[in-house]
């Protein structure tokens, strides 16, 4: 007798890139809450090694042989990108999400209704007390970033974030 043939449905794909191992443990922590069999997607999260917005940006272009339905980078925005590189995400079809204030700690303590540091290290310093463990492993942002938070909070960002893990946009 013939085996039957499986049929796979169609499933979308994207990957989010974050601009370091903080960006990828936070972006871990949101796809466990949010992306789950039924979002009709797979979702890769890689972190760049930071460096300037061209490097991340380039992070998101090489896995392009990996055909992505969606590319997204998430950038700290203290610093300007070049209008060459916005040019560059748009031509690869990269949506860059700029976490503002300042870097991806900041638009955290702003969750929190905590006032930003002016600087990353000021942020991350301020953020430290609010994370249940190291700020590179995914687990630590449950602490202050539990779902009901993150579902709460209506900075942009975060929505978005929710959104796109979600595949709700």
């Amino acid at each position: 007798m013939a085996k039957k043939k499986v049929r796979k449905a169609n499933v979308a794909s994207l990957i989010v890139v974050g601009e370091g191992i903080h960006d990828r443990a936070f972006l871990n922590h949101m796809k466990d809450n949010y992306d789950g069999r039924e979002t009709g997607q797979v979702v890769k999260i890689e972190s760049s090694d930071g460096g300037s917005p061209r490097n991340i940006l380039m992070s998101a272009k090489k896995s392009q042989e990996a055909a992505y339905d969606k590319r997204y980078v998430l950038m700290d925005s203290d610093v300007a990108i070049p209008q060459q590189d916005w040019a560059y995400a748009k031509k690869h079809k990269i949506e860059v999400i700029l976490s503002t204030p300042v870097c991806l700690e900041g638009m955290l303590l702003d969750v929190l209704g905590v006032k930003a540091g002016t600087c990353g290290d000021s942020c991350k310093t301020k953020l430290r007390p609010y994370l249940g463990g190291c700020p590179t492993q995914k687990t630590s942002y449950q602490k202050s970033f539990s779902k009901k938070v993150l579902d709460a909070t209506e900075k942009e960002q975060i929505v978005k974030l929710r959104e796109l893990l979600s595949n709700q946009k």
